[in-house]
């Protein structure tokens, strides 16, 4: 295999690579979504279950009052019928008293069980309202869910094509270049190959020596970056696009979406 051969086939075996980072980022994104989305059902859960939880405490607050009413009317219909035993006016002074007392008692637990009752009411209201929240969150979420296991179906197989892809091209590559790449790759973040452009690498910004560049663009041999330590190609020699280009063509895109005066500016309104 030529030394151009070489760099155009690793050229692709990194842009590859970074294709299935960029691929293994989107599936994880999917899951994110796939997460939060279901973190929307738990929280509407949650919030229905203290609903439910707060009713049963006012039900069993509602039975210990329950208990406390009958004995508050015991004591009343206790003293009632003391009164019936008194024999002097300071016994019948002392028992009206006493029935006073338990019937006070008795109107203030009668109060407290309406509250509780009003309460109850309202919370069975509240888990209605929250019944049917959750009925809609969960449409919700399915719809969400199903788009994301789509789109996760669709980025794993895009994902198998370039596996495959890249381990063909990983074959045609010399065991020595592919070792070289591999070891660079390890300590450069990734990245194994670099482009040059005049004379500059694009990815550490160093400008090379002119007999550098030129041992690169003539295929002389395969040349590194004197700073980076990464493997060098030009770009045009390849018959690839540069990444220069590229993201000019990206920014020309993003700026076509922009809104332009339908008139030019006249002369004079034009400053520099």
């Amino acid at each position: 295999m030529s030394i151009k051969d070489g760099l155009a086939v690793l050229v692709n075996v990194q842009a590859r690579e970074l294709e299935l980072k960029f691929i293994d980022s989107e599936i994880a994104d999917v899951e994110q979504e796939r997460a939060v989305a279901r973190s929307e059902i738990e929280a509407a859960e949650g919030e229905l279950d203290a609903i439910r939880v707060a009713l049963e405490d006012v039900r069993s607050v509602a039975k210990r009052l329950d208990i406390d009413l009958k004995s508050a009317e015991e004591k009343v219909t206790k003293f009632n019928d003391q009164m019936l035993t008194v024999r002097t006016n300071q016994e019948l002074w002392a028992i009206q008293e006493e029935i006073g007392h338990a019937e006070r008692a008795v109107s203030v637990v009668e109060t407290k069980i309406l509250e509780q009752l009003e309460h109850e009411d309202s919370l069975k209201v509240s888990i209605g309202q929250k019944s049917n929240e959750l009925a809609h969150v969960r449409e919700s979420v399915d719809v969400a869910i199903a788009k994301a296991n789509n789109r996760e179906a669709e980025l794993i197989s895009v994902k198998a094509k370039v596996d495959d892809a890249l381990s063909n091209l990983q074959e045609r590559i010399p065991e020595d270049l592919m070792k070289k790449y591999g070891d660079i790759k390890m300590v450069r973040g990734g990245l194994g190959v670099a482009e040059i452009l005049d004379e500059i690498c694009l990815v550490c910004n160093f400008k090379m020596r002119p007999q550098l560049y030129a041992d690169t663009f003539n295929f002389t041999d395969i040349m590194q970056c004197e700073n980076c330590g990464r493997i060098v190609y030009v770009a045009e020699r390849l018959g690839i696009v540069s990444a220069a280009d590229s993201a000019q063509d990206d920014i020309a895109a993003s700026n076509s979406d922009q809104p332009v005066d339908s008139e030019p500016a006249a002369a004079g309104d034009i400053t520099s």
